[in-house]
């Protein structure tokens, strides 16, 4: 069987790769192609993909992008809107390199970046108009109403579950796969397939999927609800066999929560890696949790090369820590970044993130957290808030905020605080003053 992959272009304010592949559709791939199925992929967000583009040392950058009039509904917003990704003839070219796919698989990511979903299932539609589609990813799960009624997809398939969809590919192409080779969990997942890309940058992987925490914010959970790691053993395996493989040093953990569990898994890892001399930088896009941080555990990440790690602390204030999950004490982070001193990393080279938009946190208490952050001598990494459909604050900012977020293209973070005018400049002032301070640790 013939099946298509597709990760689509997308509309936004801004844009920026920070490490971005579609993870899902490569660990698919693989599990396809051992099913015997010939796999094809276009991602439209590859920046290399017969594109100039300037990359930074670990292979980070800019997209290929073109302003683009902004929708009705966010005609108030005060920035340029942009179409970012793969330009639309080039997307057409590589589709008339590939024979007729007996289905297609498109993914998605943001809710708000549904545009660019729509636009091409519409071009996929024009060109194999008898080619049942399947629409997945983020924007189906958390709205698959809204996907059923407006993407045009012929089925619109939520959650993560990669047996239910291998067996859902089953039933729409009336097809049977050998189910001994169907991976029953996580565990068994393959290495993500990156034989699409001629020229890779970095490689992206997860050891784990889902979060024993549940943040109010945040819908993790959705897509994975039982916390499953692979075992240390066979992601150093999985590790080396990428490296020798496409012989890239950039290691990317997609990982909600990679330090949990730490003695049986990222600590075995680790070891394994640091006895191997295996010549790789490792990156932590997702953050790391600051409470499971033993004096081990930092000598490791300094020792194997985890480059600028990454800490998620949301915000210093203690109560708001509780009623968002409790995930980090103010006392667990300091802690943490002593580990972090004592194993060899410059305070200046660690980033912390932390949350700005929060429904009903004051600015004071955003100032309070920066501040707190920056008197540890650490660099600030601003998260803009958006409101996500399923979490446990979606129906009470909802109801406060009296705004209908219907439209998915109103949950953009980039726009969230306009629905308080009065805050906008603040807002900015906000972000500003934390540029301020993470250029004096220059």
């Amino acid at each position: 069987m013939r099946i298509l992959l597709v990760n689509p272009w997308i509309y936004d304010f801004s844009a920026y790769d920070l490490w971005s592949k579609p993870l899902g559709l490569l660990y698919l791939s693989s599990i396809l192609q051992n099913l015997g199925c010939q796999v094809e992929l276009i991602d439209c967000l590859d920046r290399r993909h017969r594109q100039k583009v300037k990359s930074n040392l670990y292979g980070c950058g800019k997209y290929y992008s073109q302003i683009v009039e902004k929708p009705t509904i966010l005609k108030f917003v005060p920035r340029y809107y942009r179409r970012f990704g793969l330009p639309e003839e080039i997307f057409r070219q590589e589709l008339e390199k590939i024979p007729s796919p007996q289905i297609i698989l498109i993914t998605s990511g943001m809710t708000y970046w549904y545009q660019g979903v729509f636009e091409v299932i519409g071009i996929l539609k024009d060109k194999f108009p008898a080619v049942p589609i399947v629409l997945g990813g983020t924007y189906a799960t958390l709205c698959p109403e809204h996907a059923k009624k407006y993407s045009q997809a012929d089925y619109v398939f939520s959650g993560g579950d990669v047996p239910e969809i291998i067996h859902f590919i089953e039933k729409v192409t009336d097809r049977k796969f050998n189910p001994e080779k169907i991976p029953k969990y996580f565990a068994q997942f393959p290495p993500p397939d990156y034989s699409f890309y001629p020229k890779l940058e970095y490689i992206v992987l997860r050891t784990s999927v889902g979060c024993p925490f549940h943040c109010t914010y945040c819908a993790v959970n959705k897509f994975a609800p039982n916390f499953q790691q692979k075992s240390a053993e066979k992601v150093v395996n999985e590790i080396e066999y990428l490296l020798n493989k496409y012989q890239t040093k950039n290691f990317v953990f997609y990982d909600d929560a990679l330090l949990y569990n730490a003695e049986n898994h990222i600590v075995k890892i680790l070891r394994k890696i640091k006895e191997k001399k295996l010549p790789l930088c490792f990156h932590t896009p997702n953050g790391l949790h600051p409470r499971f941080f033993k004096e081990e555990i930092a000598g490791l990440l300094y020792e194997t090369n985890f480059v600028q790690p990454r800490l998620s602390l949301e915000t210093s204030n203690p109560e708001k820590q509780k009623q968002t999950g409790n995930k980090v004490t103010n006392e667990e982070f300091i802690r943490a970044i002593k580990y972090l001193q004592k194993a060899g990393y410059k305070t200046k080279d660690i980033g912390v993130y932390l949350m700005i938009g929060y429904p009903g946190q004051e600015f004071k208490e955003v100032y309070e957290s920066i501040n707190f952050v920056h008197q540890l001598g650490l660099k600030v990494l601003l998260v803009e808030y958006s409101p996500i459909p399923g979490t446990k604050d979606w129906s009470r900012i909802v109801t406060e905020k009296k705004q209908d977020f219907t439209d998915p293209l109103l949950q953009n973070n980039s726009i969230f605080p306009l629905y308080s005018p009065d805050s906008w400049q603040e807002f900015q002032k906000v972000k500003d003053y934390a540029h301020q301070l993470n250029q004096k640790l220059l």
